[in-house]
């Protein structure tokens, strides 16, 4: 009876760490991709998650020009405030972007901010 109570006490030792070690939930991963106007065929892929503070966008521009990635967030008031970056032609790399969850998000055909 003694060895059943002492295996049954591991047993709920070892849930109740696996409880604490799970990962918390993730955070929903959004992508966007927009066509090259060169080379024919190519893409740039851009994918960022929602976070608390900040967002990090991941790109992957595959194309022969740099391509302006805006975001929009809703700033004091609702008014809208747009943060933008480039990324430079051929380079995979991210961004930190200082304000967490944006609005929308979106690749311009520009290479400018």
């Amino acid at each position: 009876m003694k060895s059943r109570n002492v295996v049954m006490a591991m047993v709920g030792a070892g849930l109740a760490l696996g409880a604490l070690a799970a990962p918390a939930a993730s955070a929903d991963t959004h992508r966007l991709s927009a066509p090259c106007a060169s080379p024919s065929g190519q893409k740039i892929n851009i994918s960022w998650g929602d976070g608390h503070q900040s967002v990090t966008v991941y790109y992957n521009n595959h194309c022969n020009q740099k391509r302006a990635i805006e975001l929009t967030y809703s700033g004091i008031g609702g008014i809208p405030v747009t943060d933008c970056f480039v990324a430079p032609a051929r380079t995979k790399d991210s961004k930190k972007m200082p304000t967490a969850n944006p609005r929308s998000v979106k690749i311009t055909s520009r290479g400018s901010c």
